[in-house]
């Protein structure tokens, strides 16, 4: 098989249903993958090596990388493993989402494959989730999960499991007691296995088997390791905005031994990391609606080119955003800011006098950046660029429009006059799948109109208005001399 590249298939939205995967044991790999276990005290890794050694996936390209998180004693490697296992010690950090950070740096795989010390995969798992790698290299992979008591294949020697599964037994079918399945099953029989849930499937991203290629991996922001609790959900954000698509595969099964911790205290859990996940993931609204704050990742950039443009109208425009229906913004000024040096001038004649007044009156506010070029990938969920001073939305045009957005999945509404384009909103997601899956810049707008659907509205229709229009924001109460 051909490694994917800008020619790959352009899955739209999440739709991964028009993608067509080799059918188990009829194809032949050529990617290698490095399956990351982070352990920290583990009771099952004998089992979960054991059945990594019985995968179907050819050995040569399969690597195990267990990370020891701090356990006491330390890991080491039992008798029935994988021909190429090795421990790596976590000695920076603690946690899961570094234990795999570390697991990719250490690594080299061209696919990552994340499977915790407890979680025992079937013997075509490996195979079920690699098979989607080689035809895309923006997919992640979600395995099917099921729940068995601690005990459950205690009744089987590493030895005799590694035997039973290589034969075809399936771990699920092996376990003693009582069995249940993952809840994500239940959003998936909603959604058509993902392929209707759009951008949101992202929240479907857990990572106890989950894989993505080290291409996308690397083109995310990767693991959040200053977390150790929500990093699966963070890191699923942060991939869906580097182009991802999200498929749950139910041949990649799996049994995790002993119930999840965020089961056994799931209150506790989604208490404590609302505050942390509330900070980098803009996806969860209802979170951030109590309050109009800012948040280290936010929800909207506004991007303005300054030169040429007046303080006078370049400050009515920020200042409407910044005041505006939608606080979770970061506004970028744009303009050769280098420029404006220190050096003695004539100061009410200066040919820079418009950009060092704008400077001046923004330079103390952290919703406003001021950078040369905004970045190729907006950190935001959704990027509004005006190509001038021009038109701007007033009232709740703007949290209306980005409503439209994403109960209609669409990756770009260009806001139109007389024939012009005033703004255009672009979901990072589909910008990000959209470069992806085009070899350059002429070809990027017609992949971008394919994985995402494009609408084109009329200003009026948007509720975008002239800058002069714009009603005076209101002073905060309390304030006035």
């Amino acid at each position: 098989m051909t490694r994917p590249g800008p020619d790959q298939p352009r899955v739209r939205a999440n739709d991964w249903r028009t993608l067509a995967p080799a059918e188990l044991g009829r194809w032949v790999p050529d990617l290698s993958v490095t399956v990351v276990v982070p352990a920290h005290d583990p009771v099952h890794l004998d089992r979960v090596l054991a059945a990594l050694a019985a995968q179907t996936y050819p050995a040569h390209l399969l690597e195990v990388v267990v990370v020891d998180d701090g356990s006491t004693p330390p890991v080491s490697l039992p008798e029935v493993r994988p021909e190429h296992s090795r421990v790596e010690l976590l000695s920076t950090g603690w946690g899961r989402a570094a234990a795999c950070q570390l697991g990719v740096d250490r690594s080299e795989g061209d696919v990552l494959h994340w499977l915790d010390s407890d979680v025992v995969p079937v013997r075509h798992e490996v195979e079920a989730h690699l098979r989607w790698h080689h035809l895309v290299d923006y997919a992640v992979i979600l395995g099917r999960k099921f729940f068995a008591a601690d005990n459950a294949l205690d009744h089987l020697s590493p030895a005799e499991l590694r035997r039973t599964i290589a034969d075809g037994a399936d771990p699920v079918e092996l376990a003693r007691g009582e069995v249940h399945h993952h809840w994500a099953e239940d959003v998936e029989s909603e959604t058509a296995g993902l392929a209707e849930a759009g951008a949101r499937a992202m929240r479907m991203h857990v990572g106890m088997s989950g894989s993505v290629s080290r291409a996308l991996y690397e083109d995310s922001a990767g693991m959040p390791v200053d977390l150790v609790l929500g990093e699966d959900i963070v890191l699923g954000y942060r991939l869906r905005e580097a182009g991802a698509v999200f498929i749950p595969d139910p041949d990649a099964r799996c049994l995790h031994l002993g119930e999840s911790g965020v089961r056994r205290a799931a209150d506790d859990v989604n208490r404590y990391n609302k505050p942390f996940i509330m900070q980098k993931v803009p996806e969860f609204r209802g979170h951030r609606h109590q309050l109009g704050r800012s948040y280290e990742v936010p929800y909207l950039e506004v991007v303005l080119p300054v030169t040429g443009q007046t303080y006078e109208s370049v400050r009515l425009v920020v200042d409407a955003f910044l005041a505006g229906a939608v606080p979770d913004l970061v506004v970028t000024l744009t303009a050769e800011w280098g420029r404006l040096t220190e050096d003695r001038r004539l100061v009410l004649s200066d040919d820079d006098l418009e950009l060092r007044l704008v400077r001046a009156a923004y330079t103390a506010e952290p919703r406003v950046r001021m950078p040369i070029a905004p970045a190729s990938r907006s950190e935001a969920t959704f990027r509004i660029t005006l190509p001038r001073v021009e038109r701007v939305p007033v009232g709740r045009a703007l949290p209306r429009l980005l409503r439209t957005m994403e109960e209609d999945q669409f990756g770009v509404v260009e806001v139109v006059d007389d024939g012009r384009t005033v703004a255009s909103v672009v979901r990072t997601a589909a910008e990000a799948r959209a470069r992806r899956t085009s070899a350059d810049a002429a070809t990027r707008a017609a992949a971008l109109d394919e994985v995402y659907p494009t609408l084109r509205v009329t200003a009026e229709e948007a509720g975008f208005v002239p800058p002069d229009d714009v009603p005076p924001v209101k002073q905060v109460r309390g304030l006035a001399p």
